[in-house]
């Protein structure tokens, strides 16, 4: 399976049969909305998405990102929230599915389940299987020691929000909770997008054994990032 950061919390994957993206930031909605101009370009044109399927996990515009959804084709399908369908609909996206806690779909060869995340909006976390490989997505969480139970599902790694601010627990939980957690491998995410909601990932990968930072808009194979970066 072939991973890729697109920012914030966004990451495209792929397997040899399916490619899925979740949340997708790809506008500059944020800085229309409410003054808080995006720090890199968009990695993707939302025109040429052409995935099996986006997972919004909530409905936050760094997440569901109305200007890019569109943009994308009317027919693509997505998968989020009951509040997310809602809002996909209101943009005349009629193609979504919603995933409530514990529960699982596929989407080709690649399993999604949607787990516990504690956050202001309607949101999951995501467990994801594909390739012999087990993923979790925080999404946007506060600290909240039910996510000490995402260990039932043994993630290989762990891509856990940092930036502690409008939701979002600090660097310091998420070390707490992916320890409790014990991926093999964990990595940071949601900083480098808005200079008003940012955090360095070392902040993280510090205090943390097998931290490991994403560049972003690289394609990574998931063992090599669970190889600590090395090629294979």
């Amino acid at each position: 399976m072939i991973i890729r950061w697109i920012g914030q919390s966004g990451y495209v994957l792929k397997t040899r049969s399916t490619e899925i993206i979740i949340d997708p930031y790809l506008s500059d909605v944020v800085n229309r909305v409410a003054n808080r101009p995006r720090l890199v370009e968009a990695p993707i044109k939302p025109a040429e998405i052409r995935a099996d399927a986006v997972i919004c996990t909530h409905n936050h515009l760094d997440h569901l990102d109305p200007d890019a959804v569109c943009e994308m084709p009317v027919s693509q399908r997505f998968i989020t929230t009951n509040e997310g369908k809602t809002e996909l609909e209101k943009l005349g996206r009629h193609n979504a599915a919603v995933l409530n806690l514990g529960e699982s779909i596929m989407v080709g060869d690649i399993e999604l389940t949607a787990v516990f995340a504690d956050h202001p909006a309607e949101a999951f976390g995501l467990i994801v299987r594909a390739e012999g490989a087990t993923l979790y997505f925080s999404s946007d969480s506060l600290y909240n020691e039910r996510l000490f139970e995402i260990a039932q599902y043994r993630p290989d790694i762990t891509f856990i929000c940092i930036n502690g601010k409008l939701g979002n627990m600090t660097a310091a939980e998420a070390v707490i909770v992916a320890g409790k957690i014990g991926a093999k491998v964990n990595v940071p995410n949601h900083y480098g997008m808005f200079a008003s909601n940012t955090e360095d990932p070392h902040a993280f990968t510090d205090r943390i054994d097998n931290g490991f930072i994403m560049e972003f808009d690289k394609a990574y194979d998931v063992r090599q990032i669970l190889n600590g970066g090395e090629v294979l």
